[in-house]
């Protein structure tokens, strides 16, 4: 019998016998088990293990270098706090939010390798406030603490990304409160005007996650079936009816940011080049991939996820199965079903499944994990499985202790450099770090440097800035219809500035080229930079786990071992 039951109804003893009861409207709730505290004090208790678990599993990876993506999305975000002009002054395939976004995180937490790491701490700490409250809203507060827990346990897994400040992350950090608002309108009951401002806001937020990157689009479709499911009534026109007020009161909220970005876009005066990036790039960088490559792409980036956690995504796919089990009504068990397939989805545009991509999804692998032991748990009310109900928490607990306990190698890691080479083998993330060390022992107030390559991490972590609007070289090597100008722009901001120190890469995934790639710009500045500088540090990748580096007088004379090295520079 569903456990999902509607108050009783009890008859106008008054009435005639055959007048016909009214039916309720009311959201169907989850018969949630009671708990011995009192709400407020129960959430506050619940935030403070969350806060407490997520600092332990997190605070020895605090100084993994910074890497690329992250790097350069807190650079643009200093750009776009500086006023200037989004899409022709800096640029990125991403929309208006993820700048402004970038930029109020540099603010708070401060343009540095600390800052960026505290920033994807607080990103995360709100994604699992966010998970909590979804579970609480789905199964109860003790289900929901377990499916942030959860959470936060994927984040110690640096293969997961959620250490690293990436686009994701802030996606996340808003679309799970719009979701949640969605879920209080399904579980909970409230008056109409609490119902249309859960509705403005779940569009603001969910709108505003798709402003950050383009792939959050599919939440709106979890959306859309909420409001389908939302939209009862007795008969076909009051469901649309019903379906169409609460659409509208959700798209004054879903257009609002939209609405702010165009105000933006067109502040600048710069709607052709938003386009450009937003529609006409992204097609050259989603192409390319075959089959065979995109189903290897998907297995190896799966297994490097669910290292040391398989279990517990084991456990989650068997609480997709456990949908079928009485516990929930059918509108939560679907929305719950919706939100991890279009979670899912997220992932899949490009058919890369980048690691940080499925960060997108880990909050839904972490509710079906607490959903499998919220429905055993109501199996327990039944006489014949009645241990069910006590074993439930314990062994959720449980297998939460095991998954911890198999992660200690990452969050008890020893050493922060053999974690980044075997994460990130073939780029140079971590002699970056090291190069910036040399660097910032010398470089004066007024000097300037250019990366030429695709590490932006140089720039933050010397607080420079790139000398011209090129400074991640990678978007260079596409062909499309401004790829030449683009090249003789970013020569003649080199020559121009002359930079007093040069970081150059010949690492093959710093610059992305590919057969076709136009490769006019790297070959140019490297004439130009050996022409006019001379080494003074090298970082030889005869074995990337461990590259061979000189620096001071040899560096002068050595020469490269290997075929992938960077170059530390200063000029003649």
């Amino acid at each position: 019998m569903d456990k999902n039951k509607a108050k009783k109804k009890r008859p106008n003893p008054g009435a005639p016998a055959n007048k016909p009861i009214a039916q309720s409207t009311a959201p169907s709730k989850v018969d949630k088990p009671s708990e011995p505290w009192k709400p407020g004090i129960l959430f506050w208790l619940h935030l403070g293990i969350i806060t407490v678990f997520l600092l332990i599993l997190r605070l020895s990876l605090m100084d993994l270098p910074l890497e690329r993506d992250e790097s350069a999305y807190a650079y643009l975000g200093k750009r776009a706090m500086e006023g200037l002009a989004p899409y022709r002054d800096f640029y990125e395939m991403k929309p208006p939010l993820l700048f402004y976004g970038y930029g109020l995180l540099d603010l708070v937490f401060g343009y540095s390798l600390a800052g960026l790491r505290w920033g994807a701490w607080f990103l995360t700490w709100l994604m699992c406030g966010g998970t909590y409250l979804i579970g609480r809203s789905f199964f109860g507060p003790k289900y929901g603490l377990l499916a942030a827990l959860v959470l936060a346990l994927f984040s110690a897994n640096p293969y997961t990304s959620m250490v690293f400040e990436e686009s994701e992350l802030l996606v996340m950090a808003l679309a799970l409160y719009g979701i949640w608002f969605l879920c209080r309108l399904l579980n909970e009951a409230g008056n109409p005007q609490q119902q249309r401002w859960w509705l403005i806001g779940a569009g603001v937020l969910i709108g505003s996650s798709v402003m950050v990157k383009q792939s959050a689009v599919f939440f709106l479709g979890f959306a859309a079936v909420v409001l389908v499911l939302l939209a009862d009534g007795d008969n076909f026109k009051a469901r649309l009816g019903k379906l169409v007020r609460q659409g509208l009161w959700f798209s004054v909220g879903a257009l609002t940011p939209v609405l702010l970005c165009a105000a933006i876009i067109m502040g600048f005066g710069v709607w052709d080049e938003f386009l450009f990036w937003n529609l006409e790039y992204p097609r050259l960088y989603t192409g390319g991939e075959d089959r065979n490559a995109e189903i290897n792409l998907l297995q190896y980036n799966f297994n490097s996820l669910t290292q040391h956690q398989l279990i517990l995504w084991v456990l989650a796919g068997l609480g997709v199965l456990a949908i079928a089990l009485k516990g929930m009504s059918k509108k939560a068990n679907i929305a719950l079903l919706a939100l991890a397939l279009f979670s899912f989805l997220t992932i899949t545009p490009g058919q890369r499944y980048y690691l940080h991509y499925w960060i997108q999804f880990l909050p839904a692998v972490a509710l079906l994990f607490a959903h499998l032991f919220f429905k055993l748990e109501k199996l327990g009310e039944r006489p014949s499985l009645s241990i069910a109900k006590s074993l439930s928490l314990p062994l959720a607990g449980l297998f939460l202790l095991i998954g911890v306990a198999l992660s200690s190698t990452h969050w008890l890691k020893t050493d922060s450099n053999t974690l980044m080479r075997n994460m990130f083998g073939g780029n140079p993330f971590v002699e970056d770090q090291l190069f910036a060390r040399i660097l910032e022992a010398q470089i004066q107030p007024d000097e300037t440097v250019a990366v030429m390559g695709s590490e932006p991490q140089i720039y933050v972590y010397l607080n420079r800035k790139a000398p011209s609007r090129h400074f991640y070289t990678a978007f260079l090597s596409r062909k499309h219809r401004f790829t030449e100008t683009w090249h003789n722009e970013a020569l003649e901001g080199l020559k121009a500035q002359k930079p007093d120190y040069v970081v150059f890469n010949i690492v093959s995934m710093s610059w992305m080229l590919k057969p076709d790639s136009n490769q006019g710009f790297y070959q140019n500045s490297y004439s130009w930079v050996m022409e006019n500088y001379n080494p003074v540090a090298w970082a030889d990748y005869v074995d990337f786990y461990n590259p061979t580096i000189v620096s001071d007088a040899a560096a002068s004379t050595y020469k490269p071992q290997s075929g992938s090295y960077v170059m530390l520079l200063k000029k003649k």
